[in-house]
């Protein structure tokens, strides 16, 4: 029977699209059969949709695998929860939390690690880009990280858990370098005893080129130097000397996670495509480290980037290096006008992880440059922004350089001519 005041409309049942119910779980043991993107493991369910796994540590394919499966139309989403048979390939993890601290996941892979990563970027290249030729430049073995982002919340200090925001302790950190490492014990010692802001909040370890000077920064910008007898307010800059000549940046601003091998890998890349000309524009250029990189092979720089602080530096750095440049504080987006250079001329986008807008990407379809450099370290939003450039663009030339060992992230990089 209607109560007073209910519409007929209220009795009807909610159609089954609407509800709220929980996607079906399977268990699931099988066979991984390759390596794609972001380190997922690749199989297929009994009725051969297709399934993507993720694991806490290395994948490799040909090892049977148990996972807890969530299936959706098309496909199946699963997380690792046993190994049935390990490649006999794998070795020990080289840190006490592998399995645990969301920061690394291809321990266990040893020596393979590099050639993990290779087979996820060419499976992505491969079903994204065809049969392009591309390069691949792995990290060598001292590759660290010179800054590690850590969590405080008034008890311990460490990295979130993989999917969730409950802390792992950390007592040290095998992927950083080693003065970052040793100096967590000084940093934790230091908030338990209220020497430093004792709040819950995230901390940076940093440490300059070559790894030397230690710094923690706080939430606020707030930053101290590590000394024997304790940490002390310092706000100067960290400085990297790097093969173009030092480059600076204030404590807690966003720098290369390993500079000297990122660098290394970049110079390489670009004097080996032997870009060079009259102006470059260096877009989301940061503090200026890829129109340092290009040194004097272009007469002219117009850096452009949306931190003012960054591009203070930027000025700083690149009259420092003696290489006329003009540094604007805007959104890149934004900047970028129609028509923008002439043939001689270089763009070079670096832009953040979701990549270049449409709208962006449409504009430099009408670019004079000829020459165009595209930077990113998400593999997905690089490949969909070279099909939104192909209009115009052609590749000349595309790698994949290993910035960041022990993870499944790569840089890529691309190349392109009119």
């Amino acid at each position: 029977m209607k109560r007073k005041g209910e519409s007929s409309s209220a009795k009807k049942k909610v159609p089954p699209a609407y509800r709220k119910s929980p996607v079906p779980t399977d268990v699931w043991t099988g066979t991984v059969e390759r390596l794609a993107w972001g380190g997922k493991g690749v199989a297929h369910g009994a009725d051969g949709r297709l399934l993507l796994l993720e694991a806490p540590l290395a994948l490799f394919p040909g090892e049977a695998v148990e996972a807890k499966v969530q299936w959706k139309a098309r496909h199946g989403e699963g997380r690792i929860t046993r190994w049935v048979s390990r490649d006999s390939q794998r070795v020990p993890a080289g840190c006490p939390v592998a399995g645990t601290c969301g920061g690394c996941e291809l321990w266990e892979a040893g020596d393979r690690a590099p050639d993990l990563k290779r087979q996820m970027v060419a499976d992505l290249f491969h079903r994204q880009l065809g049969d392009a030729p591309w390069t691949w430049h792995p990290a060598p073995p001292e590759a660290r990280r010179h800054r590690i982002q850590l969590h405080w919340d008034g008890a311990a200090l460490g990295y979130f858990r993989r999917h969730s925001h409950a802390l792992v302790p950390v007592s040290a950190c095998p992927a950083a370098a080693d003065v970052l490492s040793e100096a967590l014990p000084r940093l934790r010692d230091a908030l338990e005893g209220r020497a430093l802001p004792s709040r819950p909040q995230r901390w940076e370890l940093a440490t300059g080129t070559p790894a030397g000077e230690v710094r923690a920064s706080d939430e606020k910008g707030r930053s101290w130097r590590l000394e024997p007898d304790g940490w002390t307010r310092d706000e100067g800059p960290l400085t990297h000397r790097l093969a173009p000549g030092p480059l600076q940046h204030g404590p807690g601003a966003f720098f290369q996670v390993s500079p000297p091998w990122a660098a290394r890998a970049f110079g390489g890349l670009l004097e080996g495509w032997d870009v060079r000309g009259d102006v470059l524009y260096d877009l989301y250029g940061g503090v200026g480290l890829f129109s340092a990189l290009l040194g004097d092979r272009y007469a002219r720089r117009v850096l452009v980037e949306s931190g003012e602080e960054a591009v203070a530096w930027a000025r700083r750095n690149l009259a420092a290096l003696g290489l006329p440049s003009e540094c604007h504080v805007a959104d890149a987006d934004a900047w970028v006008p129609e028509g923008l250079g002439a043939a001689d001329d270089l763009i070079l986008l670096d832009p953040p992880r979701t990549g270049l807008t449409a709208g962006l990407c449409e504009r430099l379809q009408t670019a004079g440059a000829h020459t165009m450099v595209l930077v990113g370290c998400d593999g997905a939003a690089f490949c969909r922004d070279l099909k939104r450039l192909a209009p115009a663009w052609r590749v000349a030339g595309l790698a994949a350089l290993d910035l960041f060992p022990l993870t499944s992230h790569v840089e890529a990089v691309a190349l392109l001519r009119r």
